[in-house]
């Protein structure tokens, strides 16, 4: 049976293939001119795979940003602070080495109304920026970074991180989505990725993570938008 998520003005349906959802514990931020991709990622079993990867245009993004921010405050005014999970750090790698709601909403235009978006172009320049879950931040060193620059650690580069991989080919061209309904409980976040179009929104992905990671999740995209502004109108 299809099913239906809610929030002030906001009503999507939720096909049966999206409702059960799916777990990760850790996210790949990709950015690009236009776009944002989340790979999210499941690695508790012997092969690494994506579990479900999201494409959001970059205002989507800031608002995604701006409605975690105020979900975690929400949940920490509830149930306490938000566990954190001890930082693990990547070990260096050779050259030759193979529930109860709590409101938000992030949507293309206000807070309380979703707005279509044209459909994004294709992803291209596409940077890796961080890999969040399990208890560390960031694995990698972003493109952008000068050298010397510690403000991220580095790691594998994305070639073979994605090598290690499992991304199924119904998988490669993503999920779009234009809004982001969050709702949590005392241990886990969901988020309802949300395409708005005519004549009717959907969920096009629904991802839990546990609440220990969703202060990392917060960290990388904050961190992926301010190496990545965004790219100065055209004339």
């Amino acid at each position: 049976m299809r099913g239906q998520v809610r929030y002030s003005q906001v009503s999507a349906r939720v096909p049966d293939t999206v409702g059960e959802g799916c777990f990760s514990n850790g996210v790949l931020v990709l950015t690009g001119p236009f776009e944002f991709v989340l790979d999210f990622v499941m690695r508790l079993s012997e092969t690494p795979r994506i579990v479900a990867r999201v494409v959001l245009p970059r205002p989507v993004i800031r608002q995604f940003v701006k409605a975690l921010e105020q979900n975690i405050a929400n949940y920490e005014s509830r149930f306490g602070p938000l566990p954190r999970p001890p930082k693990l750090h990547l070990p260096p790698m050779s050259p030759d080495a193979g529930p109860e709601e709590g409101p938000g909403v992030a949507p293309g235009a206000g807070r309380d109304e979703l707005t279509p978006t044209t459909p994004p172009d294709p992803v291209t320049e596409a940077a890796f920026q961080g890999i969040v879950g399990e208890g560390f931040e960031s694995g990698m060193q972003a493109p952008s970074a000068r050298p010397g620059d510690e403000s991220l650690p580095s790691g594998p580069p994305i070639d073979q991180i994605y090598d290690d991989l499992r991304l199924p080919d119904n998988m490669l061209s993503g999920q779009y989505a234009n809004a982001v309904l969050i709702r949590h409980s005392g241990t886990e976040f969901c988020f309802d990725f949300i395409t708005n179009i005519y004549p009717r929104s959907a969920v096009s992905n629904r991802v839990y993570i546990a609440a220990a990671n969703v202060h990392s999740l917060l960290t990388s995209l904050s961190r992926s938008i301010d190496q990545r502004p965004d790219p100065p109108p055209s004339e």
